[in-house]
């Protein structure tokens, strides 16, 4: 019974692939910088995303005037 319980523990040097990924929201990118791909930390940077990879509430307004600025460049 005592040996089930120390099965289900994490040990703590246990390294998780999961958070090496990009959180951009459906990424599946390898993160770069801050949690991000290049992309999306380009987007971060601009403010279509969140920190947390969710989109700004203004996302349209916001990614019409990014891809305006992108042309430009």
């Amino acid at each position: 019974m005592a040996d089930k319980k120390f099965e289900k523990q994490i040990p703590n040097n246990v390294v998780s692939l999961e958070s090496s990924k990009c959180c951009g929201e459906g990424c599946k990118k390898k993160a770069e910088k801050a949690g991000f791909c290049a992309e999306h930390f380009d987007w971060f940077k601009a403010g279509l995303i969140t920190k947390e990879g969710m989109r700004a509430p203004d996302f349209d307004k916001k990614y019409y005037h990014y891809t305006a600025a992108k042309k430009a460049a």
